[in-house]
Protein backbone atom coordinates (compact mmCIF):
# COMPACT_ATOMS: atom_id res chain seq x y z
CA UNK A 1 0.00 0.00 0.00
CA UNK A 2 1.33 3.42 -0.90
CA UNK A 3 2.23 5.81 1.90
CA UNK A 4 -0.31 8.44 0.78
CA UNK A 5 -3.05 5.82 0.47
CA UNK A 6 -2.30 4.53 3.96
CA UNK A 7 -2.26 8.08 5.36
CA UNK A 8 -5.64 8.72 3.73
CA UNK A 9 -7.13 5.59 5.29
CA UNK A 10 -5.80 6.52 8.72
CA UNK A 11 -7.15 10.05 8.40
CA UNK A 12 -10.55 8.69 7.37
CA UNK A 13 -10.73 6.30 10.35
CA UNK A 14 -9.73 9.00 12.84
CA UNK A 15 -12.12 11.51 11.27
CA UNK A 16 -14.95 8.99 11.57
CA UNK A 17 -14.04 8.34 15.21
CA UNK A 18 -14.11 12.08 15.91
CA UNK A 19 -17.47 12.38 14.19
CA UNK A 20 -18.94 9.51 16.22
CA UNK A 21 -17.77 11.05 19.49
CA UNK A 22 -19.17 14.44 18.48
CA UNK A 23 -22.47 12.74 17.62
CA UNK A 24 -22.60 11.09 21.04
CA UNK A 25 -21.90 14.44 22.69
CA UNK A 26 -24.70 16.07 20.72
CA UNK A 27 -27.14 13.31 21.65
CA UNK A 28 -26.25 13.54 25.32
CA UNK A 29 -26.81 17.29 25.58
CA UNK A 30 -30.06 18.00 27.41
CA UNK A 31 -32.45 19.94 25.16
CA UNK A 32 -34.38 21.50 28.02
CA UNK A 33 -33.60 22.41 31.59
CA UNK A 34 -35.55 19.51 33.06
CA UNK A 35 -34.41 16.79 30.64
CA UNK A 36 -32.68 13.86 32.32
CA UNK A 37 -28.89 13.82 32.39
CA UNK A 38 -27.75 10.95 30.20
CA UNK A 39 -24.03 11.57 30.58
CA UNK A 40 -22.38 13.36 33.50
CA UNK A 41 -20.66 16.63 32.71
CA UNK A 42 -17.27 15.19 33.67
CA UNK A 43 -17.68 12.46 31.04
CA UNK A 44 -18.78 15.01 28.44
CA UNK A 45 -15.66 17.05 29.25
CA UNK A 46 -13.42 14.00 28.81
CA UNK A 47 -15.00 13.23 25.45
CA UNK A 48 -14.59 16.84 24.37
CA UNK A 49 -10.91 16.62 25.28
CA UNK A 50 -10.61 13.45 23.19
CA UNK A 51 -12.13 15.29 20.22
CA UNK A 52 -9.55 18.05 20.64
CA UNK A 53 -6.75 15.47 20.83
CA UNK A 54 -8.05 13.81 17.66
CA UNK A 55 -8.09 17.20 15.94
CA UNK A 56 -4.45 17.68 16.92
CA UNK A 57 -3.48 14.20 15.72
CA UNK A 58 -5.30 14.74 12.41
CA UNK A 59 -3.47 18.05 11.86
CA UNK A 60 -0.11 16.40 12.59
CA UNK A 61 -0.75 13.46 10.27
CA UNK A 62 -2.12 15.70 7.53
CA UNK A 63 0.87 18.03 7.85
CA UNK A 64 3.45 15.24 7.62
CA UNK A 65 3.18 14.93 3.87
Amino acid sequence: MLRDELRGKILAKLTNARSEIEGALNLSAPAARYDPVVMPNSTRNKLSAIVEELNDVLRRIDGSQ
